[in-house]
C-alpha cells in the first residue's frame, strides 16, 4: 500500500514551489503542500524533505538559515513559520492596495488575466470568503458602467468564467459605443471647425469688399 502511494507522488517539477518573491505565491504553495498531503496521505517528512529543493530563491536562503538553526520540524510548524514570514500585515497592506489600485479598463485590460489576479488577491486575503462575494467585490473594481451590467446578469451559483465572458460581452460593447462617440466627436469638430473657416473667410470678403466701396 504504501510503495503504491509512493508511486503516485507527483515528481519534483510538479509541485507547489515557494520563492518568496511573488505578491501571494506562499499562499499557492501552502495550498499547494496541503491539497498532496490529504489527496497521497503523505507524512510530514515526505514532504519536508523536499524542501530544499521546492523553497527557490529568497525563500531557499531563509529555510537553509531556519533549519540549520532549529532542525527538523513537521509540516505545521513550517506552515506556521512561511504565514509568519509573508503573510504580515505589511503584506496585507500591500495586497489589498494592489486590489483597490486595480481597476479594470476596457480599453487596455483583458479579461481574464485581470479577473483571476484579482480574484488570487482577495482568496490569499481572505481565505474563508465565499466565492460569491469575491466575485462581487471583484466587479466593484469595474466601475458601474460594467459592474452593474455583469452583476444583473449573475447569480450566487455564477462560475468565474461565466462572469468573465460576459465581463468581455460587455466590455466589447463599451468599447465599440466609445469608439462611436469618438468618432462622431471628430466628425462633428471637424465638421464643426470648417464651417468657422468658411464663416471666417466670407467674413473677411465682405469687409475687402466694403474697404474697396469706400476707396471708391
Amino acid at each position: 500500500m504504501v510503495q503504491a502511494l509512493l508511486k503516485e507522488v507527483p515528481k519534483l517539477k510538479k509541485w507547489p514551489h515557494l520563492s518568496g518573491e511573488g505578491e501571494y505565491d506562499h499562499m499557492e504553495f501552502i495550498r499547494g503542500i496541503e491539497m498532496i498531503k490529504e489527496d497521497l496521505e503523505l507524512s510530514d517528512i515526505l514532504v519536508t524533505e523536499r524542501f530544499n529543493t521546492l523553497f527557490t530563491q529568497s525563500a531557499h536562503r531563509w529555510y537553509i538559515k531556519l533549519r540549520q538553526a532549529i532542525g527538523h520540524q513537521s509540516w505545521n510548524w513550517w506552515d506556521a513559520q512561511i504565514i509568519n514570514k509573508w503573510a504580515n500585515d505589511y503584506w496585507r497592506f500591500e495586497v489589498e492596495t494592489a486590489f483597490e489600485y486595480s481597476k479594470f479598463n476596457a480599453d487596455k485590460d483583458k479579461a481574464v488575466p485581470w479577473f483571476f489576479q484579482q480574484k488570487d488577491r482577495l482568496t490569499a486575503l481572505y481565505a474563508d470568503m465565499s466565492e460569491f462575494m469575491i466575485h462581487r467585490k471583484i466587479l466593484g473594481q469595474c466601475g458601474s458602467d460594467l459592474g452593474h451590467p455583469v452583476k444583473s446578469r449573475t447569480t450566487e451559483q455564477s462560475l468565474a468564467e461565466d462572469i468573465i465572458n460576459i465581463l468581455e460581452e460587455v466590455a466589447t460593447r463599451t468599447r465599440i459605443c466609445s469608439s462611436r462617440v469618438n468618432l462622431n466627436t471628430r466628425f462633428n469638430t471637424t465638421w464643426k471647425d470648417s464651417v468657422d473657416k468658411n464663416t471666417k473667410e466670407n467674413s473677411n470678403n465682405v469687409k475687402y469688399k466694403s474697404a474697396d466701396i469706400i476707396r471708391k
